[in-house]
């Protein structure tokens, strides 16, 4: 703006300003008005007069007086129409601002201020219902961490609605309850001072009550302070235990404390109680060795294992018993480590034939120490197999009809049969019959063969074992010149160049020896079955153990027989 008037524009001035009344050229200087004046018209500006006035006047007459020094603007001395920075207008007057007032503050363009910052131009305090959020004071939400300005109301996250001095909810886990609101920190909290505010943290672990972190002094139900913490009661319907947390004060709902334990509340008919207790307002267990009672908990009906009933006591078993008979002399099964024999329960011991009771575990001979539902060893001729049972045969058993048993005599092993032997044990020879022949006390010379524990000729029809021919095996007879080699085989064997090494037509190398074929022998079939079907097909019978030979005296065309079958050119 040129803040020049003329007489058909006399309003282009500049605030403060004004244009003469009697202005008659175009291009008149605009004349400044009096400081009181906003506005003012005149024809010279001595002798102006004021229309409006400055901000802290008001127009008296046609001239401007100062406003009470409160007031920013007003319309007479005492009339504020709004107030300076620092107070706030009540009616129509303008008082200082305090904290916690209700009435808007006014602090520059801040809103919702209870007093000014230093500066006058932002909130330091807000009015009730609102909190400073950077420089503004913004209305308080439910849940928020920064506390709301409810009065004198310390810890609020809302104020109440019809007493903005309390608190509706709080912050930090203060508790919200009671005349109280928000002074105290709710159950597992306990209240701190940090960084200048009020907070509260949380207790240990099922803590409801604590001075600090570490030290509870109230715990919830179900548990007991030791040592500051809270331990949980032995008893699990246990509400409230003492500083031992074995002996319980209250009990839930449904349970009564019976000898600092919780017992179950029950009814004659609603079966809660255990096969062992009877009901008597609570569930009272059978005493005196009853595994059942009745109108009595010394009444006995049954009893535990290792006792019997007499009348209605339960009178003990001999010891190691678990069932025993009316006269308790009699056992007829025993407990855990206890084998049963000749009716008498003695305590297991190791390398026996005698079963230990061990749970369901069979062929036990003593029991796991650890867990007497296994085995620790097992009784002579089994041993342990997967899953620490004792289900598998030792060397020297076989299993027969779900039992290991005994393989023949001297055997080492024995596969298929225990009367064939697969190994010997030492001292001892396999014979053709697949027994163990006992060694001669001395070493065979050449052409000799141990019958009955004597060198003897080799050649005999009898002969059952191997003639010693230097270290030529499968000889049934040496060489006249030379000792060392074979003149004849053993059943079964093949002659070539004075060695038997190779199973003759018509047999089949099983290992151990060579047996005959036959048409009806399937491929499939066992060593143990070929050699059964070989056996009873020979003519002579091999000497066994003791020696004892026994001999089949049949027709002279099965001599011939014999004869010929035990030799082979």
């Amino acid at each position: 703006m040129s803040n020049m008037c003329s007489s058909s524009s006399k309003t282009s001035c500049s605030s403060g300003f004004f244009c003469p009344s009697n202005v008659s050229s175009d291009d008149t200087a605009c004349l400044v008005c009096k400081s009181e004046c906003a506005t003012c018209t005149g024809d010279t500006a001595e002798a102006a007069t004021c229309l409006t006035c400055a901000d802290g006047k008001y127009l008296n007459s046609d001239s401007c007086t100062t406003c009470d020094a409160k007031c920013a603007t007003c319309t007479a001395e005492s009339t504020c129409q709004t107030c300076k920075n620092g107070n706030f207008l009540n009616g129509t007057t303008c008082s200082a601002c305090v904290s916690g007032q209700t009435i808007n503050c006014t602090c520059g363009t801040s809103e919702n201020c209870s007093t000014c910052a230093a500066d006058m131009s932002k909130c330091d305090v807000c009015t009730n219902g609102h909190f400073i959020s950077g420089a503004k004071c913004t209305v308080c939400q439910t849940n928020q961490m920064t506390a709301c300005t409810c009065t004198t109301a310390k810890n609020c996250s809302t104020c109440d609605a019809n007493d903005a001095g309390k608190c509706k909810t709080c912050i930090n886990n203060f508790d919200p309850s009671g005349d109280t609101a928000c002074e105290n920190c709710l159950s597992g909290f306990f209240k701190e001072t940090k960084d200048g505010s009020e907070t509260c943290t949380a207790c240990s672990a099922n803590c409801i009550t604590c001075t600090s972190s570490s030290v509870c002094t109230g715990c919830e139900n179900g548990f007991s302070i030791d040592s500051n913490k809270c331990v949980s009661c032995a008893d699990q319907n246990c509400t409230t235990c003492t500083t031992n947390k074995n002996t319980c004060a209250m009990c839930k709902a449904d349970f009564s404390v019976q000898s600092g334990k919780c017992e179950k509340i029950c009814t004659a008919n609603d079966g809660i109680c255990a096969m062992n207790q009877i009901c008597d307002t609570i569930c009272k267990t059978c005493t005196g060795n009853c595994a059942t009672c009745k109108s009595s908990v010394a009444m006995c009906v049954t009893c535990e294992p290792g006792f019997i009933l007499a009348g209605d006591k339960c009178e003990a078993c001999p010891n190691g018993c678990a069932n025993c008979d009316g006269n308790k002399t009699i056992c007829q099964l025993c407990k855990d480590d206890f084998s049963l024999k000749d009716k008498t329960c003695t305590a297991c011991t190791a390398n026996t034939t005698e079963q230990c009771t061990c749970g369901e575990a069979t062929n036990c001979a003593t029991c796991d120490a650890s867990n007497k539902g296994k085995c620790g060893t097992c009784i002579t001729g089994y041993k342990k197999a997967t899953g620490d049972i004792c289900s598998a045969c030792n060397d020297g058993y076989l299993m027969v009809g779900m039992v290991c048993t005994k393989c023949g005599p001297n055997c080492a092993t024995c596969s298929q049969s225990i009367e064939k032997c697969d190994t010997c044990v030492s001292s001892h020879t396999m014979s053709i019959n697949q027994t163990c022949e006992k060694n001669c006390t001395n070493a065979m010379t050449d052409d000799k063969v141990c019958t009955d524990q004597k060198d003897v000729e080799c050649g005999a029809s009898n002969q059952v074992t191997a003639c010693k021919c230097g270290n030529t095996g499968n000889c049934f007879k040496c060489d006249g010149s030379d000792k060392e080699k074979c003149e004849s085989c053993m059943t079964g064997y093949k002659f070539v160049n004075q060695k038997c090494d190779s199973c003759a037509d018509g047999y089949t190398d099983l290992g151990t020896f060579c047996f005959p074929q036959s048409d009806t022998l399937s491929t499939n079939l066992s060593g143990g079955a070929v050699t059964g079907i070989i056996i009873a097909g020979l003519v002579v019978v091999g000497g066994v153990a003791g020696g004892i030979f026994w001999y089949m005296k049949k027709s002279k065309l099965n001599q011939e027989i014999d004869e010929q079958k035990f030799v082979l050119k």
